[in-house]
């Protein structure tokens, strides 16, 4: 059997880190906490065997300090980081450093966060895993080409969602409920969301009387060139 992690740094705060550190409490694993100066009496860290401040009450100072979580795994001998979700839970660039530093990750390998991030390449790899998908447009929309993009939507069926290629947590999202609809003319010019199209019920199941066998709770933060998704 492999050798149990001795020490666990956890890169994150509040519940997440209090579910990760209980985890660890009953698999015999030594904890290190991370926290903001703001943060240095919340019950993670009181609880975990040790605790080191990483910055100030600015996340972007402290927990999606990377050079800092680094140092604080550096200066406590841990063996593993475990980033929670959130945070810096899907920055692949995160996962690569904290490889490259000697110490393992919690979590999916930095290709794979990469390939995930991106919905249309994540797509492509799930057919490619004979996965079954939502239909859509197989591939991004071409921000040139009003014509396909609007026969795309046409075809999908309205109602249907543009949706950005990137981020999450529902950013991006535009509904486009009737091909007559102002929002239409998001469609001819997808390129300012960056998005994709999905069909709005095979996304949330809002059509009554219709199966929602595919349930997508993430869309993105405009950020790279999309496609288009329909019915399932």
């Amino acid at each position: 059997m492999p050798a149990m992690i001795e020490k666990i740094l956890i890169a994150n705060r509040g519940e997440i880190a209090l579910r990760v550190l209980r985890a660890c409490r009953e698999l015999g694993i030594r904890t290190v906490a991370v926290h903001s100066e703001a943060d240095r009496d919340l019950k993670h860290v009181l609880l975990a065997d040790e605790s080191v401040c990483i910055g100030p009450a600015a996340s972007r100072d402290s927990y999606l300090n990377i050079p800092a979580i680094i140092s604080a795994a550096e200066v406590t001998d841990t063996v593993a980081i475990h980033p929670g979700y959130g945070f810096l839970s899907e920055n692949a660039d995160f996962a690569e450093r904290v490889e490259r530093s000697g110490f393992i990750f919690i979590g999916p390998r930095p290709e794979t966060i990469r390939l995930m991030g991106d919905k249309v390449c994540a797509i492509a790899a799930m057919k490619a895993a004979g996965v079954p998908c939502v239909p859509g447009s197989d591939g991004p929309l071409d921000d040139n080409d009003k014509k396909r993009t609007l026969e795309l939507a046409r075809t999908i069926g309205y109602p249907i969602i543009i949706k950005a290629s990137g981020g999450g947590g529902g950013r991006g999202m535009r509904v486009v409920k009737l091909g007559g609809d102002p929002a239409q003319r998001r469609l001819a010019h997808p390129g300012r969301g960056r998005g994709r199209l999905q069909q709005r019920h095979g996304v949330h199941g809002e059509v009554p009387g219709e199966p929602a066998p595919y349930r997508i709770p993430d869309a993105g933060r405009p950020a790279r060139p999309g496609y288009l998704s329909g019915r399932a």
